[in-house]
């Protein structure tokens, strides 16, 4: 069972941008503990913060709840269209989710550049494989419609695969070439050559231009990565020590509450053999009470024999 007041902290810090979670996240269970409800304080502060494909579908779920409504929609449909073995409706329906993930991938890359985060295609390709894991996998669409993700989602279950195939790039058209058969008449082989030759070097200059940028965006996201660890690493540690003197405070308290309770039990058995004194000398004066009542009886009774005797003479 979800606890409210957990779901509600938690939509609060996945709606900010992850350079401010940690610092939100500390605040709120610093709020919470304040506030007496050490569990919720303990259960925010174990909430992880987002990575920056799962910042960029959280934010595209609050942005877009319509639109991601609809995908979620389109895989019921494709669902159901598996279950009949409908193969036409199947591929208009799989084209269909291919096309809502496309778009749905490019305007979560617009936010991201709105918010100053920009997006490498590593990131945004990772966002769509997010998108179609969550339509496959009910805890990860469940994460992405709360809007809840932390990191990148992928699918590995045995589920409908049709349903979790991220959407493969777009390309460009190709142009038409020539059928294939002997040279050209009107051009040499030695120029024919020299074309490929040329067409070939800067196919080779562009794929190391585009190695060298998918590195450098590697790295940089690997950066990234090991400085959100290090703000995870310091949040842990900043927990950590206000366990440690949560612990320290129940620890003190406790050997209070033992002093105290020694004390009065001390004082439980002066009140007990006080008790005891009391109760022996309460039988001890009831006893010298009823004997001198006694004495008092006969003594009325003597002198009433007396009296008649005296009487008797006169």
């Amino acid at each position: 069972m979800s606890d409210p007041e957990l779901d509600d902290a938690a939509a609060e810090l996945y709606a900010r941008d992850p350079a401010e979670f940690v610092a939100a996240r500390k605040d709120a269970a610093a709020a919470a503990r304040k506030a007496g409800n050490r569990s919720l304080a303990t259960a925010i502060g174990k909430l992880r913060k987002p990575t920056t494909v799962a910042a960029m579908v959280n934010l595209l779920v609050r942005s877009e709840p319509d639109d991601v409504a609809e995908l979620f929609d389109l895989g019921s449909s494709l669902r159901d269209a598996q279950r009949r073995s409908a193969a036409g409706e199947l591929r208009e329906l799989s084209a269909a989710r291919q096309k809502a993930i496309r778009a749905l991938t490019r305007r979560a890359v617009e936010l991201a550049d709105e918010h100053s985060r920009g997006a490498s295609e590593d990131v945004a390709r990772e966002v769509g494989q997010t998108l179609g894991a969550a339509l496959a996998d009910p805890e990860i669409g469940e994460r992405v419609r709360a809007g809840r993700v932390v990191t990148a989602e992928s699918y590995s279950g045995f589920g409908p695969a049709v349903l979790a195939l991220a959407p493969e790039p777009e390309e460009d058209e190709p142009e038409d070439t020539p059928d294939k058969g002997g040279p050209d008449e009107d051009h040499p082989d030695e120029d024919a050559e020299d074309f490929e030759s040329e067409e070939i070097s800067d196919e080779d200059s562009e794929s190391e231009a585009r190695t060298a940028a998918l590195a450098e965006a590697r790295q940089q996201q690997a950066q990234q990565q090991l400085d959100e660890a290090r703000e995870d690493e310091e949040a842990a540690r900043s927990a950590a020590e206000a366990a440690q003197s949560e612990a320290e405070d129940a620890s003190r308290a406790l050997t209070d509450v033992k002093e105290r309770l020694e004390r009065l039990r001390a004082e439980l058995h002066e009140a007990e053999a006080a008790e005891a004194d009391a109760r022996t000398a309460e039988k001890s004066a009831s006893r010298e009470s009823r004997r001198l009542n006694r004495v008092f009886v006969d003594a009325r009774a003597r002198t009433s024999e007396l009296q008649d005797a005296l009487d008797e003479l006169s």
